[in-house]
């Protein structure tokens, strides 16, 4: 028979207090709200607060409780916005996939394409800041390419939609954001003697980008990269291409060096 000694009575009572204050404390996390519109104002007030993780747990008690109705719908986009505040983009794009399957018709599922588009980006604050302090050129290309698509997907679906004209000049600054990133390319090729890559990846600017302003250095280092190969009837084409579109570029003397970066 098991004996209970003096010596084992505190660590009983101490589990028991543990348990004691991990029920109170799960119970004190639950929002007290016993309606859909209690509950979801209750978890807006903790959002604004910016208490994310407890707002996020709101919304989710609210869809559990209450998983059909105006107030749940919102409830999951409220998700997908406070993740996206919290700087975590994979939850916040598998919040925005959810809502747009479940409810491809609903009135704000364009909101939902838009919060994809900006959470898929990696930055450290909004995305605005992100695309203004940051050189989108020097991220992550992928998810830079991905962000464009979802906007494109946005604009292509609701062209009236409130969130267009906004992603339409973040798809703006993208398309110069990839311009860039390949001049870099080009340029990191030339200064490490590679012209073959270099020029492929200026053609590349001028086939993708040809609105770019990135397109006169494009030009410079196909030039460049064409007199080191030894190509002399391609780089007077080059040139005369320059000579056309940028009649005073200072290239035209076939001074180019690629910069450090």
């Amino acid at each position: 028979m098991f004996k209970l000694t003096f010596r084992s009575v505190p660590a009983v009572l101490l589990l028991v207090s543990l348990l004691g204050l991990a029920a109170c404390s799960s119970t004190e996390e639950r929002l007290k709200g016993e309606t859909p519109q209690a509950l979801f104002a209750e978890a807006k007030e903790l959002q604004t607060d910016g208490s994310w993780e407890r707002a996020i747990k709101g919304f989710e008690q609210l869809e559990a409780t209450f998983p059909y109705g105006s107030y749940a719908q919102q409830a999951q986009l409220e998700i997908a916005y406070t993740n996206y505040r919290m700087n975590e983009s994979a939850s916040a794009v598998a919040a925005c996939d959810r809502f747009i399957k479940q409810y491809p018709n609903h009135p704000n599922v364009d909101y939902a394409y838009y919060l994809k588009g900006l959470s898929t980006q990696i930055s450290t604050d909004t995305f605005l800041n992100f695309m203004y302090e940051r050189d989108v050129a020097d991220l992550d290309q992928v998810a830079v390419r991905q962000s464009f698509d979802i906007f494109k997907d946005l604009v292509t679906r609701f062209p009236e939609s409130r969130y267009a004209p906004d992603a339409r000049e973040r798809m703006t600054k993208i398309v110069e954001a990839l311009a860039r990133h390949e001049l870099k390319v080009a340029r990191y090729y030339l200064r490490r003697g590679a012209p073959l890559a270099a020029v492929n990846r200026a053609k590349d600017i001028l086939k993708d980008h040809a609105d770019s302003p990135v397109v006169e250095e494009a030009l410079a280092i196909m030039i460049a990269s064409y007199s080191q190969l030894g190509l002399p009837t391609l780089k007077t084409d080059a040139e005369r291409v320059l000579r056309q579109n940028y009649p005073k570029s200072a290239w035209l003397s076939g001074n180019y060096q690629p910069p450090d970066r």
